[in-house]
């Protein structure tokens, strides 16, 4: 018996939009936008980036000037719809300052491993988006000022992710990040300091400072010991608990712990495999050519 072939053209535009959405920016940016000519108008469709995630696992870190013009190119699409926004490596302060002029109701911003952006363009959108409710800054390296200007800038603040790499030696203990969170965000619902500093202290400050919290994430956080009564209070307190020795294998990002503490530089990926793209009328090959040359600024 002859198996079924599907005709994906007779798919309706409505469930090929959720298909889309699916597959995320990348696949349609690079691929599904070249099948054919109805396909690439529905690519256009605003609807179709209100979400926009860029945390790509492909090997394409190597051009960022390249992946900004295509996160440019995502926003333009979504025509100030925009309510998430995610990068992974290549965010700018420039290309943050072209996210907040074109989009008025952003709720949720996710940077993860954005060491070009600095301090100021972190708070330049907490001034112009004061009603962000998610924000993810893991894996970067910014200062408490910033945790307190956003804080304050943001008082609608739910989620806050502030991940970072988590060590056993040598022993350090700072609670500079836990005293801005629990002196500025008391409608904080969900906490996550994989791999901080903290200390009993700061986490005493935390539970004192944000009365809403839901759920809190304290894996690898190894100067955190729960001593005189912490423990209880925490789990009598927070619904979603992780205490600092729980797994980490559901993580969705490398939580892989570095047991000496030795610097954390991942680098960036490098080099290009030659990849097929299928135009609206032919398939064609490239190895040297500019794969972004498509997206404007």
């Amino acid at each position: 018996m002859s198996e079924e072939v599907r005709n994906w053209a007779e798919l309706q535009p409505d469930m090929l939009s959720l298909i889309f959405q699916k597959l995320g920016a990348f696949e349609v940016l690079f691929t599904v936008q070249c099948v054919c000519s109805s396909w690439k108008r529905l690519s256009h469709e605003p609807q179709l980036w209100r979400c926009i995630d860029m945390r790509s696992p492909w090997d394409l870190y190597n051009d960022e000037d390249g992946l900004e013009k295509m996160a440019r190119n995502a926003v333009d699409r979504s025509e100030g719809q925009l309510v998430e926004f995610s990068v992974e490596y290549f965010g700018t302060d420039k290309l943050l300052q072209y996210v907040i002029e074109r989009v008025s109701i952003l709720r949720c911003l996710r940077l993860i491993r954005c060491y070009s952006i600095s301090n100021e363009g972190i708070i330049e959108v907490a001034k112009k988006i004061p009603h962000l409710e998610e924000l993810d800054i893991s894996y970067c390296s910014f200062p408490k000022e910033v945790l307190e200007n956003v804080g304050q800038l943001c008082p609608r603040l739910k989620s806050l992710r502030l991940n970072c790499q988590g060590y056993k030696r040598p022993h350090i203990e700072c609670d500079e990040e836990a005293l801005a969170i629990a002196a500025n965000m008391p409608e904080l619902r969900h906490l996550q300091l994989m791999g901080n500093k903290l200390t009993d202290y700061g986490l005493r400050a935390i539970l004192d400072g944000c009365p809403h919290l839901e759920s809190l994430d304290l894996r690898q956080c190894y100067s955190v010991n729960l001593d005189g009564g912490l423990h209880k209070r925490c789990v009598d307190r927070i619904k979603h608990l992780m205490l600092p020795n729980d797994s980490t294998v559901d993580c969705v990002f490398d939580a892989e712990i570095d047991e000496y503490g030795s610097d954390y530089d991942e680098g960036y990926p490098s080099g290009f495999s030659e990849i097929d793209i299928l135009s609206d009328d032919e398939y064609y090959e490239f190895s040297d050519v500019d794969v972004f040359s498509d997206f404007e600024f």
